[in-house]
């Protein structure tokens, strides 16, 4: 399906000049891949969206024109297709992806895309990878995430890797939905005991730029770049800066991870959906936090505070009504 086209210029180091690019992005109905897509499309250039073939209605951002391919990733013959006239790949993961059960395919899929860029001659992709990326982790989202990383590390694409701290935004399946959490229960609100585990929040507007400059500069191809918000925060600082963002007041009540994976269980026993998924708590276990400065250094940009960025969670929304359609929706 054609959408639209827009041009966008982007630094081709075997060339040594600029170049009119296409550039192919996946995972682009993300809450981090919508983002991406609309950044794109206000710059110069042409922006393909690669969709996944699905039954339920994929959301885009509106307002921005670029073009959509629909194609599986486990299909070379439609990746290559794909491919035509692309000139760097966007790939990336959201957590949509997590919930819905696809992540166990990442290491493979990728696979693929790499295989037909290479075929095509597609040379340029940039991985939106997540801190604490190991494959040899114990905790899925990490371990398959070090997979995926390997891969390209062995592949002969000119390859960037940015591994990123949490994200959140107006869309985010985050803050949001701990949000809709803290206005629905009443008084207090359980959280998650999370020893020393440090954050470092990355506001999704400080991402998206980064992810654009990384397409403009050679230096960083074969490298893993690590992006983090300008703040280390525990967990439960974390959680009273969006408490305070919001004008809610609740009593904190930390809760062990054994005591909190066995509620999260009974509420997958009982609800078509879990509010608060596993991998949360995997993620609140080893945390995500790196070099205050790397942004700085790396991009020549300050990132946002976090208490700077959240004034969207202050606009009038129903919130409980947000939880509960979140709760009865089938992943």
């Amino acid at each position: 399906m054609q959408v639209g086209l827009r041009k966008y210029r982007w630094y081709n180091p075997s060339h040594a000049r600029e170049e009119r690019a296409m550039i192919l992005i996946t995972g682009a109905t993300s809450f981090i891949g919508r983002a991406v897509v609309r950044r794109l499309a206000a710059e110069p250039g042409q922006v393909r969206c690669l969709l996944r073939p699905s039954r339920r209605e994929q959301q885009l951002p509106g307002g921005v024109t670029f073009s959509t391919i629909s194609a599986s990733m486990a299909d070379l013959p439609t990746l290559r297709t794909a491919m035509q006239d692309v000139t760097a790949i966007i790939h990336l993961a959201g957590e949509e992806d997590i919930q819905q059960g696809k992540l166990n395919s990442h290491p493979e899929t990728t696979a693929n895309l790499i295989a037909a860029a290479q075929e095509t001659g597609v040379r340029r992709l940039v991985y939106l990878s997540r801190l604490g990326a190991d494959r040899s982790s114990a905790y899925p989202i990490f371990r398959i995430a070090g997979e995926v990383e390997t891969a390209l590390r062995e592949s002969e694409l000119d390859y960037t890797i940015l591994q990123s701290a949490i994200v959140y935004g107006p869309q985010d399946q985050f803050i949001n939905v701990l949000v809709m959490l803290a206005k629905t229960i009443p008084f207090v609100l359980p959280i998650p005991e999370s020893g020393l585990s440090r954050f470092q929040p990355l506001w999704i507007g400080d991402l998206t730029t980064c992810i654009l400059k990384t397409l403009h500069q050679d230096k960083l191809i074969g490298r893993t770049i690590t992006l983090g918000g300008p703040e280390h925060f525990t967990f439960e600082q974390m959680m009273k800066e969006v408490l305070t963002a919001t004008g809610t007041r609740r009593r904190l009540i930390r809760v062990r991870m054994p005591l909190m994976r066995w509620a999260i269980d009974l509420c997958d026993a009982l609800l078509p959906s879990t509010p608060t998924p596993h991998w949360w708590l995997d993620l609140l276990t080893v945390g995500g936090a790196t070099d205050l400065m790397t942004i700085p250094r790396h991009f020549g940009f300050e990132p946002h505070r976090l208490a700077d960025c959240l004034g969207y969670l202050s606009h009038r929304r129903p919130w409980r009504r947000e939880l509960l359609h979140l709760v009865l929706s089938h992943r």
